[in-house]
């Protein structure tokens, strides 16, 4: 692979590295600015629920075109290129879905648990 070719790759490691950084899971406890209400354990529940289905299938296209950018830029050098540039490709392209995925269900469990009136800050 030429250079601009593992440039480019090793700076999608970086963002996602740094996204990974700044990414809280969906499992972990929400922080609250208030006193949580009786139906707070449900409301949580229903949106742990609903926000578990946010994303579906897209880490499989971000994987996808991840892996069809680094078989482009491997096939500017030989076929064998771009083999390997289409596997890192959709590596890079599968983890930076991920945790688009995951910062995606998180806020969509927070904004969930705000709408239902509890005092959810993240």
């Amino acid at each position: 692979m030429n250079s601009r070719v593992l440039t480019g790759l090793f700076g999608g490691f970086l963002l996602l590295a740094l996204a990974a950084c700044n990414t809280v899971p969906l499992e972990a406890p929400l922080q609250m600015s208030g006193t949580p209400s009786s139906n707070f354990a449900g409301d949580e529940a229903q949106c742990r629920a609903e926000a578990r289905r946010v994303g579906q299938g897209h880490i499989g296209k971000t994987a996808a075109i991840g892996g069809t950018g680094g078989a482009i830029g491997g096939a500017v050098e030989s076929g064998d290129k771009a083999l390997a540039g289409a596997i890192v490709g959709a590596a890079v392209g599968a983890a930076i879905g991920d945790a688009q995925v995951k910062e995606a269900q998180r806020n969509y469990l927070v904004q969930c648990m705000q709408r239902r009136g509890h005092p959810v800050i993240g």
